[in-house]
Parts: C-alpha cells; sequence; structure tokens
C-alpha cells in the first residue's frame, strides 16, 4: 500500500466514517483497552517505587534481634528465662558469621527534655553504634554522624534530628559544635539528621537525640549490655541463612538451646522484603493479564465489526475481484482499515493514560511532606511506552486478520448475483 496514495486514505476514512456512531463504539473498546493497561501498570510501578521510597537507604538484607524467654531447659537452665543481649554478642556475630557486612548495637532511651539557651521540648533518645548508619543511612545536613572515637573515649556528643534542629535552633544556624541540654546532662552537637524514608524500625530519627551506644550505656547503668542488634549481610550473601547462624552464635554465648526458636526474638527484613516484592510480581503480573484481556475484548470487538463491514461490501469486493483486483490488494485494504481503525484509538488510549499519570504524578507530590516520597514518578516508562504501540500495532493487524481472510473467500460471480 502506498502510503501517499491519497485516494485510497479518502476510501478507508469513507468507509470508517461511513457508520460513526458504530466505528466510534467499537474505536472505544481498544481505547478503553490500552488505556487501562497503561494506566494499571504506572499505578504498580509507582506503588512499587512508593515503598521503596518508604524505605529509604535501608538495606533490605537486614536483621535485628532482640531479648525474649527461653522456651525450652538447656544445661541445667529452666525455660522461661530472661536473658540479655551485650556487647560480646555484636563481636561474636561479627566474627563467626560469614557474610556479615555491619553489626550495630543499639540502646532503648527515654523520653527526654532537649533545651538550647530558652527554647526547650520533649524528644527521645537513643544509643547507637557507628554501623547504624550504614545498616539505615538517614540524610546528614550538618555535621557527621557518631564515629568509632565517640564510642571509646563515650564522648558527650549528639546527633540531633531535623525537627529538633527546628525547634532548638529556629533561624536555621549550623548547630554543631553548640551544646544542648538533656535533662540534666550537656551534650556537643556534632550533627543534624533529616529521615529518608517514612518506615523506621526505632521510631522518628527527626525528634531523636542519637548518641554513642557506649555512653549510652553508661548513663542508664546498662553495663555492657544492649537492647537490640542490628545486622546486615553482603549483597551476595542469603539472609536468612545469616539469621540462622546468628541466632545459632548468641545463643551459644548464653547457654541458649540451638532448637529454642523463641528465645533469640528477631525481625527479618530481608525476608519482608521479598514477600513485598513477590507481591508487586504478582500485582504485575495481574495487571498485565486483565489490562491484555480487556485490550483483546476490544481488538475482537474491532474484527467482528469488520466482518460486517466485508458482508455489507460484498458486491463491492466481488466486482473488485471481477475486474481484476489481486487478492493482496483485497487483504491490503481491509487490512489497512482496520489498522486505521485500532490505531488511531489505541494512541489516543495510551496518550490519555499517560497524560493522567503525568497528573498524578503533578498532585501526588502535593499530598505528602517526605522529599523520597515526593520525588516518585507514577509514569510509565520509555520502553513500557514502546511496548505499548507494539502491542497497539499488533493488535491492529490482528483485528483485520479474519476480516481480511473473510473477504479473500469471496467469489466474483457469487458476490455480483447477490442482492
Amino acid at each position: 500500500m502506498n502510503l501517499f496514495d491519497t485516494d485510497r486514505w479518502n476510501e478507508i476514512w469513507e468507509t470508517i466514517s461511513r457508520n460513526k456512531k458504530r466505528s466510534i463504539m467499537t474505536a472505544m473498546g481498544v481505547f478503553w483497552g490500552i488505556f487501562m493497561l497503561t494506566v494499571m501498570i504506572g499505578a504498580g510501578s509507582g506503588l512499587k517505587k512508593l515503598f521503596r521510597a518508604n524505605l529509604g537507604d535501608m538495606a533490605t538484607n537486614t536483621c535485628f534481634f532482640f531479648p525474649d524467654q527461653t522456651s525450652i531447659p538447656y544445661k541445667g537452665m529452666p525455660k522461661g528465662r530472661w536473658w540479655q543481649l551485650d556487647d560480646g554478642d555484636i563481636e561474636a556475630v561479627r566474627s563467626q558469621v560469614e557474610g556479615v557486612q555491619y553489626v550495630a548495637g543499639c540502646i532503648w532511651g527515654n523520653n527526654v527534655n532537649g533545651s538550647y539557651k530558652e527554647r526547650k521540648g520533649d524528644y527521645y533518645l537513643m544509643g547507637h553504634s557507628p554501623d547504624y548508619q550504614k545498616i539505615n543511612p538517614q540524610r546528614i545536613i550538618y555535621g557527621r554522624f557518631i564515629n568509632e572515637i565517640d564510642m571509646l573515649q563515650r564522648r558527650k556528643v549528639c546527633v540531633i534530628g531535623s525537627q529538633i534542629w527546628q525547634d532548638l535552633f529556629p533561624g536555621g544556624e549550623d548547630p554543631t559544635g553548640k551544646t544542648v541540654q538533656i535533662n540534666n546532662n550537656y551534650f556537643t552537637v556534632i550533627g543534624v539528621m533529616k529521615k529518608m524514608g517514612n518506615m523506621q524500625i526505632f521510631g522518628d530519627p527527626e525528634t531523636m537525640f542519637y548518641v554513642p551506644f557506649s555512653l549510652a550505656q553508661q548513663m542508664y547503668g546498662r553495663g555492657n549490655r544492649i537492647d537490640f542488634m542490628a545486622m546486615t549481610g553482603r549483597d551476595d550473601a542469603d539472609i536468612s541463612l545469616l539469621e540462622k547462624e546468628a541466632k545459632l552464635a548468641i545463643s551459644h554465648r548464653h547457654m541458649i538451646s540451638p532448637e529454642d526458636t523463641k528465645a533469640v526474638g528477631g525481625f527479618n527484613m530481608g525476608e519482608e522484603f521479598k514477600k513485598v516484592s513477590n507481591l508487586f510480581t504478582g500485582i504485575s503480573l495481574l495487571t498485565w493479564i486483565v489490562g491484555l484481556g480487556t485490550l483483546l475484548a476490544g481488538i475482537v470487538g474491532v474484527s467482528n465489526i469488520m466482518l460486517v463491514v466485508v458482508r455489507e461490501r460484498t458486491q463491492e469486493i466481488g466486482v473488485r475481484r471481477a475486474l481484476g483486483a489481486r487478492p493482496r490488494t483485497i487483504i491490503a485494504q481491509i487490512l489497512s482499515e482496520s489498522f486505521v481503525l485500532t490505531f488511531i484509538a489505541g494512541v489516543l488510549g495510551l496518550a490519555a493514560a499517560v497524560g493522567l499519570l503525568s497528573l498524578a504524578d503533578n498532585i501526588i507530590p502535593n499530598l505528602t511532606q517526605n522529599e523520597a516520597t515526593r520525588s516518585v514518578s507514577w509514569q510509565i516508562t520509555f520502553g513500557i511506552g514502546m511496548l505499548s504501540l507494539i502491542i497497539i500495532v499488533a493488535g491492529s493487524l490482528l483485528a483485520g486478520v479474519i476480516p481480511a481472510n473473510r473477504a479473500l473467500r469471496i467469489k466474483a460471480v457469487d458476490a455480483i448475483r447477490e442482492e
């Protein structure tokens, strides 16, 4: 078919516009199919990005451990015994479990009163070791996080959350080096932290004072005990296997039965992330099934209408055959008509879907204050857009195959005799 043959294009347009209502209603099926497919793909992708943004930069292959009551007697120790994590557990996991990248200890603090000059407020205090910033990174606005020297020397330093910074230093000045009062103690501010995601394991970092966990142990009379321990494996490590090995190392140190599954409590972020990832994979698969099913229904509608058109033009096709029209010319005519109808409807549906997703990109960020979630895009990628166009082209050609085959089987003599 010559793309510049204006007579052919006029003929196609006249055929389609001969019954405008029928053509529009048929095209709506294709329009709706590609529109729904594109919107659902964009929405599914956006939700997945939103979930990951809420995690911030937290390592997904992470486990958290905490002490619980034993449930099995072991080596003369009764069940129901309480025990405590300590500094030695950090070193045991770090040295005995192959594949571990970072291990951090955490101390639960209390509600505290923080003040600077005449400004004050109620906040929360936690003790962390330096590795925790690598396990669950937050954005450092000013200064730095706690380091090993702070830990060894039990320095009275703190990292403050951005909300504390705004409350105690409303002018937006750099607070590093300034001295703040926390209850009856004085600390030097070494950094300001802003959270990078909404999913936080130990509370909102923007309203936290973070101090070296060795200092927190001293402040709260914990000795060498810790409340929580966080562990991150290397990228190529199986976090479920590391979790089991870490629990065994901890159990061995505290005379806990290796068969006791309750004594060492834990939360495996890697397994939870895998479950959510599988959920989004299922949603994506369902999206394609539903979207392609809807689009296929529209294509079938176009094919049925083209069969009606072929039936209505039986005599015309017969005359053309009698005058020497080649079969490929007849096929090209029917395929062209179905292609134009389907392609135009598909492109309009794709454009409408992209427009709706662009509107979502402009509106949704205004509904949240979190920087990570504000940057999430709900728009489809260029690759998905090109794939959608390929589906439209393939569908438009598919819609004309059966009608074209039906037209090819029309015999010239029978068609001329038919009234």
